[in-house]
């Protein structure tokens, strides 16, 4: 029954939406249709928490059990994807719609990947509001405060009870993205710019630094592929184990302090790996 009022509202929202104030209001300015879309979709997730967030119920999608949040997510993506199709189809918009997601020019070897418009890299590259972020003595205490945050607060929400997580970890999650922040002013988006806004100089440096956080991401992966692989043996050397199924428990907190601190990492690696070099070239150049 509360699978069926989450698909009734969300259909509600969807119909007022693309029947309604899309065509009335917002007309064919796909930039601002792609804003409004984020407050549209808030609006099935904030009825969703008024009313299962403290019962906290099990939703069926499926045959797979979930709670609210996910529920709600995906089946709002599942009923909004062909609507959306649709009317970009109905309103000749979608080449308009797409094309505003795309950082790097159409063509590109970077469309796609870069995470920074080469509109944006210009004007960081021009701006200096954050030259204070871009002092070697800013640029330290940025890359050891990052990766102590990252791994302290992850044990932190990896340890906590049931009663205490929610609080906590929407700050963990906000100092995430602070951090991503900060970093990515520090090196003026070079890290995640498409190669058509970055010199020839930039551009060795961004790829330098690419080559150095590829090689930490292998290290972590191997990191934890021998734990794997040592927990296994662990319980297989165990009298009770069959040798061949493994049960491995993770609770909500657990989840989510795994997940921020890969996203953490996989979003602020490429700065981290930039800044490094920045700091080695700084600190050869001083030695010279």
């Amino acid at each position: 029954m509360n699978e069926l009022l989450v698909v009734l509202y969300i259909l509600v929202t969807l119909a007022v939406a693309y029947l309604w104030f899309y065509p009335t209001f917002v007309g064919n300015n796909v930039r601002a249709m792609a804003w409004w879309d984020v407050l549209v979709s808030g609006f099935p997730f904030g009825i969703s928490a008024v009313l299962f967030w403290q019962s906290d119920p099990v939703f069926t999608l499926f045959t797979f059990e979930l709670n609210w949040f996910f529920f709600t997510l995906i089946t709002l993506v599942l009923i909004e994807a062909p609507i959306l199709l649709l009317y970009l189809k109905a309103r000749n918009l979608s080449s308009e719609y797409w094309a505003q997601f795309s950082m790097a020019p159409k063509g590109s070897p970077d469309a796609g990947w870069a995470a920074a418009s080469v509109k944006d890299v210009e004007k960081s590259l021009n701006d200096s509001r954050w030259d204070g972020l871009r002092t070697p003595g800013a640029k330290r205490f940025l890359l050891v405060a990052s990766n102590v945050f990252l791994i302290g607060s992850s044990a932190l929400v990896f340890n906590l009870s049931d009663n205490q997580w929610t609080i906590y970890t929407l700050v963990h999650i906000l100092f995430v993205f602070v951090f991503w922040f900060l970093l990515r002013q520090s090196v003026r988006l070079v890290a995640d710019a498409p190669q058509e806004a970055l010199d020839e100089m930039l551009l060795k440096k961004r790829n330098e630094s690419y080559v150095i956080a590829y090689r930490w991401l292998a290290a972590f992966a191997f990191g934890v592929a021998i734990a794997l692989l040592v927990y296994t043996i662990l319980v297989d050397s165990d009298v009770s184990s069959d040798g061949f199924n493994y049960a491995v428990s993770f609770t909500w907190p657990q989840t989510q302090a795994f997940f921020w601190f890969l996203m953490g990492y996989l979003a602020m690696l490429p700065s981290m790996a930039l800044l490094s070099v920045d700091l080695k070239s700084k600190k050869a150049k001083g030695d010279n």
